[in-house]
């Protein structure tokens, strides 16, 4: 409960206002919602009362980052590792994302260039996934899965050696599936172009999953368009990309989000129970974590809960799914009901937000709607 937590922050400021963690904590919530100066003004203010504590310098970098001040970002990095040189994870994902930065620079990472109205994207609809054509480094066009489930840009390491690119850094990448995690070289890339859209200078990942390169090149992470409103229109195959919010009609439904590592999530009521869900149109169908699996009384020892069913994802292949019949999902305006959905262990990707992740919504939950994505407005959009 993100907004009791912000009132439990404040509540902590009132009786110590030099409590650092309350900065911290309400640092982070901004960051969530996409506040960009009252996130690096919450974590300056906790850095000053605690200097030494690493994760307030490593969600510093965040903040820097969203409010696209790469120097300072920079700089958050580097008294990170130096305090904190030994967390295993998390200092592969700083060294990466420091040499990235320096190798990129730190002044046009990720620019995107477009006409004020851009032309709708046409997608293909397969497999419970949707695709659309785009050309990296002038070359292509190059089929790519379009993916708001994924925290970065993402292409095969075929497309790598057909690009002459040279890897950059090595990090880790978080997904669903196996141990929720899975190394990847970092690549810059001069431009991605989609459409009448081109993101210039942006660093992306790779991945060697013979099933996925046998359907695409790559995946576009659509944070990478959070500059948009970005509509996946399912019944009209189109993206639809917009620079203005436009007031609601009465029939669209809008759902508070929240924005945590380049993923967007969203309250979600099933069989009465609340949780907070990725919004994904890379997954091919709703899932539920062992977490929520278990408040609605399925677990590993249910009889005939566990099923010979393995699911992969980037982080791997999930041996451990489980079965829950009979599921009722629910939002303030709309209802889909499913007689079984299953359940799969998200704690790494819980882990790697700092939230914990109730499940996914896919393909099965969306593909009657037009999803609208507002990055900067912390809003996700339901219409029909």
């Amino acid at each position: 409960n993100f907004e009791r937590a912000g009132e439990l922050y404040k509540e902590a400021l009132r009786m110590d206002a030099k409590n650092g963690r309350g900065h911290f904590g309400l640092g982070k919530l901004a960051m969530g919602k996409v506040k960009a100066k009252e996130a690096v003004e919450e974590m300056k203010r906790a850095i000053e009362l605690d200097p030494k504590e690493p994760l307030y310098h490593l969600y510093a970098s965040e903040a820097w980052a969203i409010d696209k001040n790469y120097l300072d970002q920079s700089k958050q990095l580097e008294e990170y590792l130096r305090l904190n040189p030994n967390d295993p994870e998390r200092v592969v994902e700083a060294k990466a994302g420091l040499e990235m930065l320096k190798a990129l620079g730190t002044t046009d990472v990720a620019v995107v260039t477009a006409p004020e109205n851009p032309v709708p994207i046409r997608v293909r609809k397969a497999l419970n996934l949707i695709f659309t054509q785009l050309t990296l480094n002038g070359r292509g066009p190059y089929n790519f899965a379009v993916d708001t489930g994924a925290t970065q840009t993402v292409i095969s390491e075929k497309l790598v050696a057909e690009l002459g690119l040279q890897p950059i850094a090595s990090t880790v990448v978080y997904g669903i599936g196996g141990a929720g995690k899975v190394d990847t070289k970092l690549y810059g890339v001069k431009e991605i172009a989609v459409g009448d859209v081109k993101i210039k200078n942006i660093p992306v990942g790779t991945f060697n999953d013979p099933l996925v390169s046998q359907l695409a090149d790559g995946i576009l992470g659509t944070a990478a368009l959070s500059d948009f409103i970005i509509t996946v229109n399912y019944p009209a195959n189109q993206l639809e990309l917009s620079r203005k919010r436009q007031p609601a009609p009465a029939t669209t439904e809008v759902l508070p989000a929240w924005y945590f590592s380049n993923l967007l999530l969203v309250p979600v009521s099933v069989n009465g129970k609340q949780g907070n869900f990725i919004v994904d149109t890379g997954a091919v169908t709703t899932v539920l974590s062992h977490n929520m699996a278990a408040q609605l009384g399925i677990n590993q020892n249910t009889p005939g809960a566990k099923i010979d069913l393995g699911i992969a994802g980037v982080g791997g292949f999930e041996g451990i799914v489980l079965k829950v019949p009979n599921v009722t999902f629910k939002t303030a305006k709309n209802t889909e009901t499913f007689p079984q959905v299953v359940a799969i262990d998200l704690k790494q990707i819980s882990k790697m937000i700092g939230t914990e992740v109730a499940g996914v919504v896919g393909y099965d939950f969306f593909s009657e709607y037009k999803l609208s994505l507002d990055y900067y407005g912390a809003e996700v959009r339901l219409s029909k």
